[in-house]
């Protein structure tokens, strides 16, 4: 590492890269920077070596020598970069920058003072208001505008006061225009609201116009509507996009805002330029984004049309989606004409649209269209209508949404709306279950409306049963899962044998199904009754989903019944089935669970190990405190590290033994950092909120 002294040749160097990297190396610890060297370097003629110099400057903060040698760069001087430079280095000063630039304010000139108000503004410190006031009242108006921007930009953290400040000069009619402008685009940034009035009368000068305009938007005022409007048919140029701007404001700013907006009434010229703004002849984006979100607020109905067709622009399409929402249902027609004939993705966009914005007048035009639609469909235009029939239709549906369930694309959407439309009209959904033939092609449908709708669906729970048993035979995997979920809704004990006949299904998802219904059955004193085929199937099963679910069928019944099958589960079977096992045996309100599932801080696999910790965490036995000991020594870090985290909320002297014994042992940081921790924490009984129980390794 060289010293400042055998750096400070290279800094004079004709090669701007070797004065470059002269400064960079002045940032050393070793270098001994001298504060005349680092402001030579922010004056250097190359942009690069001052931009390295300011991050010397902001790294050497908060040295006092280098802090005044950066203040005299605002003397008078020709030197441009330099005193730009200074200004920005200056902002990483803070307080200390504030209380200088105070000190030397009054002996710099009009350029020098609105570089310190630039560099008081960088320094983002309150304080800086204080210091900043008397600039306010200098015969230069472009220090009194610097001073104004400044305040602006620190008077995020005071904004009352700043307020104060930019409001009165922005009132001051003998002031210079660009003086007031800065003040009303400061009131603009702190996001604050101007007087009425005071609005009305600035946009009239061309010169506050378009500023104006930004707070007319965001007044919320019922007279800047009529006025923004006039606006807009006058507007040229750029100033279209400010006055957009603004109504989007104003559209977005208060509820009550979009009354106001459709009573007044919208000049036919205002109208047709909306339309012209947002339609795709308009090249300029940020136009036809404010002219579909304006249009909409406005309700000009012919804008749904352009909206509809802008869905399919990802770069307008959350403005296109805005304008329909405020349209309203006004815009179904419009979205339901693109649909039909728009690609496949826009289609389903324009319907996912419409069942969102539809009443119920339009509702029954869109159910029709949508129906007539499904007759033929892809399955993203399929999944789309399905979606929208769930939500707008009637009885009538019901068939049109079964046709679908034998779809395996878009099968799980079917079964979904067919669910919640027998729920809307449970008798028409009864009588379609009940006519359908256990071999026939409603069968499908008929399992779907048993799993949504309390028993009875035929005469008796036992013909339920006896019809979804017969499902159980159908070759269709699909309707076998769901007559699965039927005999579960029914909850009687006649489906238990049904249901485990189904364990035996060539179907994964069949048998996972059996699973959950049997974990459903429940006698007239709440026991699990299917808990026989689950524990049979606990001790006979090879596969591990399986056995997972229906180990947490077991948890949820929390039957000490179940503790002599799982235990042998809790020592050596796969990580999977062993921590299922053990989030099982911690519902078991009996206290053999204790021996059960210290067994499991013996398995191999240390996420095991952590499931039984956690489970045994709300424990207070001195046993498994003494197993949390032992852990300490566990080969995997990370139990090691829940090890002491569980003795700590133990606690005791015990607890406080074992972590102090491990302490000088451990090599891992970030167990030692956490049986600190645990040191800190342990002072008599403690007891923590517990982690959730969920093992990592479960599928979810």
């Amino acid at each position: 590492m060289k010293s400042g002294a055998e750096l400070e040749p290279a800094l004079t160097s004709e090669d701007p890269e070797e004065r470059r990297r002269a400064v960079e190396g002045l940032a050393g610890p070793a270098s001994g920077v001298r504060p005349e060297n680092v402001l030579a370097a922010l004056g250097d003629t190359d942009w690069r070596v001052r931009k390295q110099a300011i991050e010397l400057a902001v790294a050497l903060a908060p040295a006092p020598e280098v802090l005044s040698s950066l203040i005299t760069a605002f003397k008078p001087g020709e030197n441009v970069g330099l005193r730009n430079a200074a200004v920005e280095a200056i902002g990483a000063y803070g307080t200390a920058a504030v209380e200088a630039l105070s000190d030397c304010l009054p002996s710099l000139d009009a350029d020098g003072k609105k570089l310190a108000a630039e560099a008081l503004a960088r320094t983002g410190q309150p304080s800086s208001l204080a210091v900043l006031r008397p600039l306010l009242n200098d015969s230069d108006p472009n220090v009194r505008a610097a001073a104004i921007e400044a305040i602006a930009t620190v008077g995020s953290s005071s904004v009352s006061e700043a307020f104060d400040i930019l409001e009165s000069f922005a009132r001051r009619d003998q002031e210079e225009a660009f003086v007031r402008l800065s003040a009303l685009d400061g009131i603009n940034r702190l996001g604050a609201l101007l007087p009425w009035r005071s609005i009305e009368r600035m946009l009239d000068e061309p010169v506050l116009e378009r500023s104006a305009l930004d707070a007319a938007g965001r007044s919320g005022h019922p007279e800047a509507f009529p006025a923004l409007l006039a606006a807009l048919g006058r507007a040229r140029g750029g100033g279209v996009a400010a006055v957009l701007a603004a109504l989007v404001d104003y559209a977005r700013a208060f509820a009550q805002n979009q009354l106001i907006l459709r009573a007044e009434p919208i000049p036919d010229t205002v109208v047709e330029r909306l339309l012209e703004l947002a339609s795709p002849r308009n090249e300029d984006l940020r136009t036809r984004k404010g002219a579909l979100v304006v249009a909409g607020a406005l309700g000009i109905e012919r804008i749904a049309a352009i909206a509809a067709e802008a869905l399919s622009d990802a770069r307008l399409l959350a403005e296109a989606d805005e304008s329909l929402g405020l349209l309203g249902a006004r815009a179904v027609p419009a979205l339901l004409a693109r649909a039909a004939h728009a690609d496949p993705e826009t289609c389903a966009a324009c319907i996912e649209v419409v069942a969102g914005l539809s009443d119920f007048q339009t509702a029954q035009l869109a159910v029709k269209e949508i129906r007539h639609w499904l007759q033929s469909a892809p399955a993203v235009v399929a999944r789309a209508g399905l979606g929208a029939l769930t939500i707008l239709g009637d009885e009538t549906c019901l068939a049109t949404v079964s046709a679908w369930l034998d779809n395996d694309e878009v099968a799980s959407a079917a079964e979904t709306a067919l669910a919640k439309l027998a729920q809307r009209y449970p008798d028409s959904a009864r009588e379609l279950a009940r006519a359908a033939q256990s071999d026939g092609p409603e069968a499908h449908a008929a399992a779907v409306i048993h799993s949504s709708l309390p028993a009875p669906i035929r005469d008796s729970v036992v013909d339920d049963v006896a019809y979804l048993s017969l499902l159980l035979t159908n070759p269709s995997k699909a309707v076998r899962r769901a007559a699965l979920a039927g005999l579960a809704n029914a909850e009687s004990a006649l489906g238990v044998d049904a249901a485990a006949f189904a364990l035996t299904d060539e179907e994964p998802e069949v048998r996972h199904a059996a699973v959950l219904a049997l974990g459903r059955f429940r006698g007239p004193d709440g026991s699990l009754i299917g808990i026989g085929k689950l524990l049979e199937l606990v001790e006979k099963s090879d596969d591990q989903e399986l056995l997972s679910a229906a180990l947490g069928a077991l948890g949820e019944a929390g039957d000490p019944r179940v503790l002599p099958v799982l235990r042998p589960l809790v020592r050596s079977a796969p990580p999977l089935v062993a921590v299922s096992a053990i989030e099982s045996i911690a519902r078991v309100p009996d206290s053999r669970r204790i021996d059960a599932l210290i067994e499991g801080l013996s398995h191999t696999e240390p996420e095991v190990v952590k499931a039984s910790m956690i489970a045994l965490g709300d424990t207070i036995d001195p046993r498994v405190m003494a197993h949390f000991g032992a852990c300490l020594d566990h080969q995997a870090w990370d139990v090691r590290r829940l090890a002491a985290d569980m003795l700590a909320r133990g606690g005791g002297e015990s607890a406080t033994a074992l972590l102090r014994a491990r302490l000088g042992a451990e090599d891992n940081p970030l167990v030692q950092e956490t049986i600190s921790r645990a040191l800190d924490s342990v002072s008599g009984t403690r007891h923590t909120p517990l982690p959730p129980r969920a093992g990592s390794l479960r599928p979810r």
